[in-house]
């Protein structure tokens, strides 16, 4: 069995013992309360995090100056004093859960929207006008840059006031702090620009005043940009140069990295999947050798073993974990009782982040609890039990029938398939759905371990669901391909994308029907495989159908790929032995090709619901053959038809 006794392992800083050094990165509120407060969901999503065993659990993104400060409409403002009441609330819930409790301090700077500034300039280390910058910033005055200062400092006192045990400046990512820093926003010639330790100036202020504020025996965490990661950007060996300039100023110097003004250097900031676990990990580690002062690293850390190996060999003090806390809030408490096994695995997909930027609503791919966090801490009453039938392995019904048995029901599931799974199994072979494979091989043991009866290579009809006479019945069966009603299409160069294996035989020339999400991966991948690709999209942009984070980083994993060749506006008309015939704005073309794949997309599979729907009064129908969708629908629907069965 393995041992975690770097990652369990207390940390001290300046006073305050940490538990372990697994630490629940800042992440930003999905929505304040009409008041600008917090909400009772926002304290449960805390609590949660320091329930599940985080040492130090970090409330994301607080301003400073809610007049010059804010960025978007999310962000508590520390100048209102009628937040008190609301940051007290927030402290108590931490600590309720056994976690010390922190808030990241931050200021917008020129990254603000007008729109939350009533209308007024950003402002910013220098002017930038709206052609450059898309909006007209103005350089801040040196009245304004004090002004700020002490607006940092006077927000701190406040924390600790209200019982928080720490604070942490928010000195990368391009915001305010950080843009004084880097040559990119900082132009000035004055003392507060030009050189980097005239750069730094800002900053180093900021720190004195949170520290005045605070004094000695009050742990400050400042949070940088070992990198930034964007081209005319600074690299590690000036986060070396910042780190060392803050080194015995602050108690811990927590290693991000990137900035908000670049789409990718984001995407690098939040690595995805096509980036490999720990992305920024060697940032922490290369400061950590110049500095006295504890570091933590944070990004697309997922897997405990990497976790404690990276501790044991020095590669920082601890570890700051956000999307994984998401997808799984007792991760900290799993490692600790060595039941890493029962770790719901984060998918990096970007659904957490692309949902609050879209629809400012926090949601996970894989945990159905995400933005009902209270249900946690009160469960929804089970005010009958019965025999529930799912029918459909894949990760709709396997979150069907772990739920069922969770909340007392017996669960019986079918799967026509030899093995669980469903579609799921494209992830086989595929390197950067690695993440998906862990989830699967999760749902699939924990199903396995579980009070849940499976038959599996069973295709369920009328007579079986008669035989078993369930209380309910759950119908997760997936959904089917879309096949183009074109010349050709039954040719045998023609291969269905979602039945694509790692055994399956392609030639040389390869296109793609459908630029989707899911055409657009299967491409990537059949061209890492060493195969020329075309894909052909219909539509004039790609993948439409997923989350703003991932499609920046899957377009740029495209457009670095020499092997793809990338149609857009084009409507395939024919598929011959040689080939496929394609429509672009009125002409007609032909592209060469060996193998022909077809991602033109999903539909639900309404013939088999249709034929199994009535046969049980209390029957839902959830996941893809409801309607064709993300995984995340699937396993909330999972989650929900369970819970209502048991309601009434």
């Amino acid at each position: 069995m393995p041992r975690y006794d770097y990652l369990m392992k207390p940390l001290t800083v300046a006073g305050l013992t940490l538990k372990n050094r697994l630490l629940s990165a800042p992440t930003s509120m999905a929505e304040l309360g009409p008041d600008e407060h917090y909400t009772n969901e926002n304290f449960d999503y805390y609590r949660l995090r320091a329930a599940g065993g985080a040492a130090l659990v970090t409330v994301g993104d607080v301003i400073v100056d809610n007049a010059t400060g804010r960025s978007h409409p999310q962000q508590l403002g520390m100048d209102d004093p009628s937040v008190i009441s609301s940051l007290k609330k927030m402290a108590e819930a931490i600590h309720a859960g056994g976690a010390a409790a922190s808030v990241e301090l931050d200021h917008g700077g020129a990254l603000c929207d007008p729109a939350f500034l009533d209308g007024r300039h950003p402002i910013g280390p220098s002017a930038l006008s709206e052609e450059e910058w898309g909006v007209a910033v103005d350089e801040m005055t040196e009245a304004q840059i004090y002004e700020v200062a002490e607006a940092f400092g006077r927000a701190a006192a406040m924390l600790k006031t209200c019982g928080f045990d720490m604070v942490m400046i928010h000195c990368g990512h391009g915001w305010l702090l950080h843009q004084f820093i880097s040559t990119l926003t900082n132009r000035r010639s004055d003392q507060w620009g030009g050189s980097f330790e005239n750069r730094m100036r800002f900053p180093l202020l900021v720190v004195e005043k949170v520290r005045q504020a605070v004094g000695r025996n009050f742990p400050i965490e400042i949070r940088i940009s070992g990198s930034e990661r964007v081209e005319g950007g600074y690299g590690i060996e000036t986060g070396i140069e910042i780190a060392k300039m803050l080194d015995g100023k602050v108690d811990l110097i927590h290693v991000s990295a990137g900035t908000n003004t670049d789409w990718y250097s984001f995407v690098l900031m939040h690595p995805g999947v096509f980036q490999k676990e720990g992305e920024n990990a060697n940032l922490a580690e290369e400061i950590r050798k110049h500095v006295k002062t504890p570091v933590v690293s944070v990004g697309a850390f997922t897997d405990p073993d990497f976790m404690e190996a990276f501790l044991e060999k020095g590669g920082a003090d601890a570890i700051a974990l956000g999307r994984s806390l998401i997808a799984d809030p007792f991760l900290p408490k799993k490692i600790m009782r060595h039941q890493t096994e029962d770790i719901r695995p984060c998918l990096r997909c970007g659904e957490c982040q692309g949902g609050m930027m879209a629809h400012h609503c926090m949601r996970c791919t894989v945990n159905p609890l995400i933005g009902r966090e209270k249900e946690v801490f009160h469960p929804v009453p089970v005010h009958h039990t019965g025999k529930i039938m799912i029918v459909g392995g894949g990760p709709a019904g396997m979150q069907a029938a772990l739920t069922a048995v969770e909340r007392g029901h017996q669960a019986v599931l079918y799967e026509a398939r030899e093995r669980l799974g469903g579609a799921l199994k494209f992830a086989d072979g595929v390197d950067f759905k690695a993440s998906m494979k862990r989830y699967r091989e999760f749902l699939i043991a924990q199903v396995e371990k579980s009070d849940v009866i499976v038959h599996t290579g069973v295709r369920v009809d009328e007579a079986i669901i008669r035989e078993e006479a369930p209380d309910a019945l759950i119908l997760a069966l997936g959904a089917k391909p879309l096949i183009l009603p074109v010349p050709g299409i039954h040719n045998s160069n023609v291969l269905i994308g979602a039945d694509l294996t790692e055994e399956s035989v392609l030639g040389n020339q390869v296109v793609v029907i459908g630029g989707g999400l899911v055409g657009c991966e299967q491409a990537l991948h059949i061209a890492r495989d060493g195969h020329q690709v075309v894909i052909l999209e219909m539509q004039e942009d790609l993948a439409t159908d997923c989350v703003v984070t991932h499609r920046e980083n899957l377009m740029h994993q495209l457009n670095c790929c020499d092997r793809i060749q990338i149609l857009t506006g084009a409507r395939c008309t024919e598929i011959t032995d040689t080939g496929v015939k394609v429509d672009r704005g009125g002409k007609e073309e032909t592209i060469t090709a060996d193998t022909v794949v077809l991602a033109a997309g999903m539909k639900a599979d309404s013939e088999q619901v249709n034929q199994l729907r009535t046969i049980i009064p209390q029957t839902y129908v959830i996941g893809d053959c409801n309607q064709a969708g993300k995984i995340m629908r699937a396993v909330r629907d999972a989650y929900d038809a369970v819970v209502d069965f048991g309601l009434f």
